[in-house]
């Protein structure tokens, strides 16, 4: 009985961590997003390029 409660406590567990962390995924991106409306002319892109460098994502 207590090794099936070890296992929901730890599915329980990594779910958490999944969401948290893809919650803090979202705020980053979301951010990301805003910052580079923000900004105008050449900056933009080379925000945007430096975004995607250290995400590897395009831009």
């Amino acid at each position: 009985m207590k090794k099936v409660l070890v296992l929901v406590a730890a599915a329980v567990g990594a779910a958490y961590a999944r969401r948290k962390v893809e919650q803090q995924r979202s705020e980053k991106d979301l951010h990301a997003a805003t910052s580079r409306m923000g900004t105008s002319g050449s900056s933009a892109g080379s925000a945007g390029g430096a975004w995607a460098a250290a995400t590897d994502r395009p831009s």
